[in-house]
């Protein structure tokens, strides 16, 4: 039991990626509730989400230099590490857009309803930022099996 208590983890990377993959999933699947249901609990709530997401993804891709250095030299990460930093960056400005979609929208609606009635979302407005949402997810599963793939092998 000592061993386990003692172990050191060289690099957070693999520690933090996990969070934003979840995270961000959970999104997009609340994302589509709130299509078709289009009600502010359901917005909240991917904003939250895609807000914590983001915290994470940041995490993940700050801390990817640090064991890009622990694991150069082996083949497969050479092969891919390129792809998966792009695709990172990609899922970073895609989250990012969404987050900013949602926070905008959630600052306008919350503006303007009123006490007395709490209508639905704007359609397109909540088509588009699932869209968005769901890219994101795509986008972080996709980079996360790079990942993978790098560290398990083809």
């Amino acid at each position: 039991m000592d061993s386990v208590l003692q172990y050191d983890i060289p690099v957070l990377h693999p520690v933090v990626v996990h969070f934003p993959i979840a995270l961000i999933t959970v999104a997009a699947l609340v994302a589509i509730v709130w299509a078709v249901r289009g009600t502010a609990f359901w917005r909240r709530t991917v904003l939250l989400l895609l807000g914590v997401g983001m915290v994470g993804l940041l995490a993940a891709y700050f801390t990817g230099e640090s064991i890009e250095e622990h694991v150069e030299g082996t083949p497969i990460v050479e092969e891919l590490v390129g792809l998966h930093e792009t695709t990172a960056l990609y899922a970073l400005i895609v989250t990012g857009a969404a987050l900013a979609g949602v926070a905008g929208l959630s600052f306008w609606v919350e503006r303007r309803t009123t006490l007395e009635r709490d209508p639905p979302d704007p359609v397109v407005a909540r088509l588009v930022l699932v869209g968005l949402t769901v890219a994101a997810a795509v986008l972080v599963a996709w980079t996360g099996h790079i990942g993978g793939t790098m560290v398990w092998g083809v």
